[in-house]
């Protein structure tokens, strides 16, 4: 099964998102809420057009790709990626709340810094699910 142009198609979302992520982070104020984007718009429209549009497109998917494969789209390994992927999305979303002298601040009741969290999550990406993963589902 090739997957080389869903690859980059996600891949191109990815940096998409981040983009925006970016954009709305650096740029946005809580004060620029409610002005008008000049299209009859204000700015808390437009962001949650934003997720609006981001929550639509993924119920268009799940319901495409069961009818495409005749499968439960809840069954099926892309379900736990698009799961992974949701809460990385909030983990990001949460991330993206917080300032860099936030990182080092020890947070109770364990102590840990938000630093340390992500640090964890990285090194979690890095160097065990994939690993784990073709440890069981090697030819060996």
């Amino acid at each position: 099964m090739n997957r080389h142009e869903i690859i980059d198609f996600i891949d191109r979302l990815l940096v998409a998102q981040a983009t925006v992520s970016r954009e709305v982070i650096e740029r946005v104020r809580f004060e620029d809420l409610p002005k008008e984007t000049g299209d009859g718009f204000t700015v808390t429209d437009v962001l949650q057009m934003w997720v609006h549009e981001l929550r639509s497109h993924h119920r268009d998917l799940i319901l495409a790709r069961g009818r495409l494969i005749n499968d439960n789209p809840h069954f099926h390994i892309p379900h736990f990626v698009r799961q992974a992927n949701e809460e990385f999305g909030k983990f990001i979303g949460e991330l993206s709340a917080l300032s860099d002298e936030d990182l080092d601040r020890k947070i109770e009741p364990d102590g840990r810094t938000i630093r340390e969290i992500v640090e964890h999550v990285l090194a979690s990406l890095d160097g065990y699910f994939v690993q784990q993963l073709e440890r069981a589902v090697s030819d060996d």
